[in-house]
């Protein structure tokens, strides 16, 4: 238990160093936050692609996600007239305890009156995600742990489960870019691995510390029934971990190899070969069964039974393929200074070492877990995409893998009796650890993601940093440097949803852990049911039935009409976009507006006629147009935008104001709405505040011009000339011109008085 608690407070503590909070709030400026993601702002693809299985079932009853408002894809049709996703749902299903919390806490916050949206869009429903998130990373992280304390001590256990993580990519999806699957992705592997090597009955004979094992009947001893049963279970958990993300079919080649290993003693005979068929088959069964719901969600949506676009990708690659570019693909995997492994994953590289070294307990398990090392390497040296992610993501289901080679070279070490080789290992885990913060606090902030030598690069700039930038030590708006910034003098209730219901949500998350396996530990109801292979497989088949009906009934199959209708709606787009470019505005709006009569609900072709009837100076037409779109979208901070300088111009500067603070909420890192909001404030006499808006734009980017003009121009009002000049100068440097910024110009040099 010690060791839980001391897993759980580095886990915690580390939520609070690294999870970014965002601008939250009014009174933390943009400067705080660095990098892109925060606990509510996602990404509009993946990210968003599996949060919509979530939100759009919960909330509309459908799988259709034409109306997710965040989703990037969200019109792009497929031939069955649905939206196109690739993701997968099971990062929903275990979210959605969670996500029933945050609707409740969402409903509370609006019956006690606070602004709060109920339709998944608002930040209860994010922060719930982002503790899910961290909860199952944690029961995954003491499932490794668990394994790892089958062969070594359990100090050693948790020293390798701590250093597998945090010196790994994972470390980066578990607090910073939460809604990506990778923690649930980890939890089914860690789930997976363990339920294996518990399951599996030579490796059981082995395993002479683990409990279960010595009290388990012999293999001889076992009905085939019970062996059955076994693996179809084990065939139910890698269908919820393809669920999550399908990569982790290569976990089919563990258990194919390791099943004809287990009987490789005389594969001649018949009876051996119908046993591995039978195992191998209910194997297959359990996870098609689990798997089902998705492929049918998949064929429903997209039209095929698998995910297209991964599908296209792979079959590139294979098509593609020729043993000089695999080569080089698979020499830049380990070596490359962007993300090669030696640099970037080095406890990786010794955990798959480790794999190689004597051991009596991974003897068995060994052939398995190479054949599943050797397949996920093949799909990501021979698949063409790249992660485009932080670092080699695709192997995070790899690292419990990882995790029991690296133990097992820390024990080989640690039995040679050599304590300057124990410390050497502690030395190189807290040393990659380091290694991986250090890449972690410069991931877009420093660097882009994409430098073609990140990790070289932000581990060559670490003394730099430490001396030159130790602010980015604390990474981005994390509670830390939160609570460092001057408090306003009473906090609302963003400030007590953000800095005090959501840690201790968290907390709650983990302590239900705890408790959980507190309870398995102890040999209860709960332990039996734990590795009971009927009640895993039982329950699975409830779970899978239940999805199944879900997806019948949320997706089912789109009448022609409406099929043509979106067909039709995507082609008139397109059309309109193309009118758009060519300048022909009336031909542009004609189109959108017969796009709007195609499906009315569509915000989109509002907001571009809006834009069409702003162009022409009909501000009044213009607005309508935005006002509508906002019914359907009401938090886009563009259109926001564009309807408060609207109002502006037609002198209704109150509500201007309103308008273009509500622009700020709805994204606060959106640079125009600060300028335009300052803009307002100076104009109306506020301009102390309007001068600070500008400023929170430069701090979002500070080489944006037309917020230095306005500077030049609200200094120079206030007569404070240094400062006039200064933004003036700055302006001009970055190419501000025109006759409108040399009119600005004359005003400030010519100022009477002034030689």
């Amino acid at each position: 238990m010690t060791q839980r608690l001391i897993l759980g407070g580095i886990l915690f503590f580390l939520f609070l160093l690294l999870t970014p909070l965002g601008i939250f709030n009014d009174w933390i400026p943009p400067a705080t936050h660095k990098g892109y993601y925060a606990v509510t702002t996602i990404d509009g693809g993946d990210d968003a692609g599996y949060y919509a299985y979530l939100r759009s079932v919960f909330f509309d009853g459908d799988l259709d996600f034409f109306n997710e408002l965040h989703y990037v894809h969200s019109e792009k049709f497929m031939p069955t007239g649905y939206v196109f996703n690739n993701w997968q749902m099971g990062q929903a299903l275990v979210f959605l305890p969670f996500f029933l919390v945050g609707h409740l806490l969402a409903l509370l916050y609006q019956g006690l009156g606070y602004p709060i949206s109920v339709e998944g869009y608002s930040a209860p429903y994010y922060i719930s995600t982002a503790v899910a998130s961290v909860t199952f990373l944690f029961a995954g992280l003491i499932l490794v742990f668990k394994t790892l304390h089958s062969f070594i001590d359990k100090r050693f256990s948790l020293l390798v489960t701590l250093s597998i993580w945090l010196a790994s990519p994972l470390i980066y999806f578990s607090f910073i870019r939460q809604r990506m699957s990778h923690t649930v992705e980890f939890f089914f592997a860690a789930v997976l691995i363990f339920a294996w090597a518990h399951f599996r009955p030579l490796a059981r004979e082995a395993n002479s510390n683990d409990p279960v094992g010595r009290d388990a009947p012999s293999n001889a001893e076992e009905g085939r029934g019970q062996l059955v049963l076994r693996f179809a279970a084990l065939g139910a958990i890698l269908g919820f971990l393809g669920m999550t993300r399908v990569i982790n079919i290569a976990f089919l080649a563990l258990f194919a190899v390791d099943l004809i290993w287990s009987f490789r003693g005389d594969l001649k005979s018949s009876a051996n070969v119908k046993k591995i068929l039978l195992l191998g088959g209910a194997g297959l069964v359990g996870f098609f069964l689990v798997m089902l719901p998705q492929i049918v969600c998949w064929y429903q949506l997209n039209g095929v039974p698998f995910p297209p676009r991964h599908m296209k990708y792979a079959g590139d690659g294979l098509s593609g393929i020729s043993l000089l570019p695999v080569l080089e693909k698979l020499w830049d995997l380990f070596f490359s200074a962007k993300w090669g492994l030696m640099f970037s994953m080095p406890l990786a590289v010794a955990g798959m070492a480790g794999l190689f070294l004597k051991n009596e307990w991974l003897k068995e398990l060994r052939p398995g877990l190479l054949a599943y090392l050797a397949g996920i390497l093949t799909i990501v040296v021979v698949y063409p995409e790249d992660s485009a992610s932080y670092g080699h993501r695709h192997l995070i289901s790899a690292l419990p893998v990882f995790a029991l080679g690296l133990a097992n070279l820390l024990r080989r070490i640690s039995e040679t009796g050599s304590k300057w080789g124990v410390w050497a290992v502690k030395i190189g885990c807290l040393s990659a650890v380091l290694a991986q913060f250090i890449m972690v606090i410069q991931y877009k902030v420093v660097l882009p993601y994409n430098h073609p030598e990140f990790t070289l690069k932000a581990l060559a700039s670490t003394p730099e940093l430490i001396s030159s930038r130790p602010d980015l030590l604390l990474r981005s708006s994390n509670f830390f440097k939160v609570l460092s910034l001057q408090f306003p003098q009473n906090w609302n209730y963003l400030d007590g949803l953000f800095l005090l219901v959501f840690p201790a949500f968290q907390l709650m998350g983990l302590a239900f852990v705890l408790v959980y396996f507190k309870l398995i530990g102890q040999g209860s109801f709960f332990q039996i049911r734990f590795l009971d292979p009927k009640f895993i497989l039982g329950k699975s088949i409830i779970v899978s039935i239940i999805l199944l009906v879900t997806v019948m009934i949320a997706a089912p199959v789109k009448t022609r009409s409406e099929i043509n209708s979106r067909m039709e709606y995507q082609e008139t787009v397109k059309k309109a976009e193309a009118h758009v470019r060519s300048r022909e505005i009336d031909k542009a709006r004609a189109e959108y507006n017969q796009a709007v009569k195609k499906i009315p609900q569509s915000w989109k072709p509002y907001l571009m006629i809006g834009q069409t009837w702003q162009a022409q100076g009909r501000i009044d037409e213009a607005n309508r147009f935005y006002l509508k779109a906002l019914d359907y979208n009401p938090d886009d901070s563009p259109t926001l935008v564009l309807l408060g300088n609207n109002l502006r111009r037609q002198g209704k500067v109150e509500e201007s104001e309103k308008v273009l603070r509500s622009a700020v909420r709805a994204w606060p890192l959106n640079l125009t709405a600060y300028d335009s909001l300052a803009q307002l404030l100076v104009f109306r006499g506020k301009r102390e505040e309007g001068i600070k808006m500008f400023k929170y734009a430069l701090q979002i980017n500070p080489d944006y011009g037309p917020s230095h003009i306005n500077l030049a121009m609200t200094y120079h009002s206030l007569n404070q000339e240094r400062e006039s000049l200064l933004h003036l100068n700055k302006a001009l440097s970055l190419g501000m011109k025109g006759p409108v910024i040399d009119r600005i110009k004359s005003i400030i040099l010519n100022k009477p008085g002034k030689s």
